[in-house]
């Protein structure tokens, strides 16, 4: 996954950033507008996403906190924001969309129904091996339950009562967790969701083989199980919220004539990936519990497990929330799991766990290389 400076110049060089339903206009107009930068230059100079992303979210905390009715400023804001939260799950979507993962396939079919995997990706390709090699599926293999699952449309979830697979928690949501759009609730002066649903239902798209409706209508054809174009289905079992007293909802789409109008339904009310991205200040109640119980779960199992294998993670400083989740947990422990380190950079990571989470030498494994479909995990599982 591009994360930082190469996130933007990866997009750039994906045939997706060539398709005139894809959103920018605004992430180039704050680019412009803000921070002064050239629209012609803004993918080729190494913007950082995180630094970006977390300035855009800054603006529109301050004109949410300090309302000045500046309907334009907030306008600019909260769709850049949007539009951001899209197109990284585009690129998420754009890059898993291929075969399945071997390297993901191979950690799938050493894991059994005592197994958890954490983490912070939004990708599927974890899920995918899953559902491939094990009896895991998205109806139960979260820890949640979702409301609906989209399989060519939307239908309730299986029961789990005679599942016996392993259970991956997404700290920061996933590319294929949906929710409602978001609106501007001009009472309360804020950002909130447009289902009458509570703030935590999830929603979670699995596959399709046929148009869906869509924002527009604009579906787009081409993607494996777990990903989907740009637009993701809309929501069919939420009606969504009311106007309110004395107002109504004007319903207003631009038609310029390079953005043709795609030929899939449009009904249902409008959604959007349920990702926390990678921003400063993450809003993971923003989404009521639903967070809240994953990070709950994840502390369980990491106060519990007998071997913790820590694959690609580098702990970055800025990222409070996972360094408090491993030190909460092993204070929760009389004794310390073995630490299994696989990174071609593990220095950080093995001092961290010595330095802040006071576990011992004896207690840690160093693999310093990167994690491949050569690698032998089951030397690490099995032993």
């Amino acid at each position: 996954m591009p994360v930082a400076k190469d996130f933007f110049e990866t997009f750039n060089n994906l045939e997706i950033s060539r398709n005139p339903w894809v959103l920018i206009g605004d992430i180039l107009n704050f680019g412009k507008y803000e921070k002064n930068i050239d629209v012609s230059k803004f993918f080729s100079i190494g913007i950082d996403i995180e630094v970006f992303h977390s300035e855009v979210e800054e603006k529109l905390l301050s004109v949410l906190d300090n309302y000045t009715d500046d309907i334009k400023k907030t306008a600019l804001y909260s769709k850049a924001y949007n539009q951001l939260i899209f197109l990284f799950s585009s690129v998420v979507n754009e890059i898993q969309n291929g075969p399945i993962s071997i390297p993901h396939t191979n950690i799938a079919n050493l894991l059994t129904s005592e197994d958890y995997i954490l983490t912070f990706n939004w990708d599927t390709l974890m899920d995918r091996a899953l559902n491939e090699v094990t009896n895991w599926k998205v109806d139960y293999g979260y820890g949640l339950k979702p409301k609906n699952i989209f399989r060519d449309g939307w239908v309730p979830p299986m029961s789990n009562q005679n599942s016996k697979s392993p259970c991956i928690i997404k700290l920061h949501g996933s590319s294929n967790w949906l929710t409602s759009h978001t609106i501007f609730d001009p009472e309360t002066k804020q950002i909130t969701l447009s289902q009458v649903a509570s703030h935590e239902t999830l929603f979670v798209y699995e596959y399709s083989t046929k148009p869906y409706s869509t924002y527009d209508g604009r579906y787009m054809p081409g993607y494996q199980a777990f990903s989907y174009g740009y637009y993701p289905p809309n929501l069919l079992t939420d009606p969504g919220k009311s106007a309110g007293k004395n107002r109504v909802i004007v319903n207003m789409k631009y038609r310029f004539p390079w953005n043709p109008k795609g030929i899939a339904d449009s009904s249902g009310l409008v959604s959007m990936p349920l990702i926390i991205p990678p921003v400063k200040q993450k809003k993971y109640a923003f989404y009521g519990n639903l967070f809240k119980k994953l990070w709950e779960k994840a502390e369980d199992v990491l106060s519990s497990a007998s071997k913790i294998i820590i694959i690609g993670y580098s702990f970055p400083d800025t990222d409070y929330q996972s360094n408090d989740l491993f030190l909460n947990a092993f204070m929760r422990r009389s004794t310390f799991p073995q630490i299994y380190i696989i990174n071609p950079e593990p220095e950080p990571i093995h001092y961290k766990f010595k330095s802040a989470f006071g576990v011992p030498e004896n207690n840690i494994r160093i693999y310093k290389e990167c994690f491949s479909d050569r690698f032998d995990l089951n030397n690490i599982v099995n032993n």
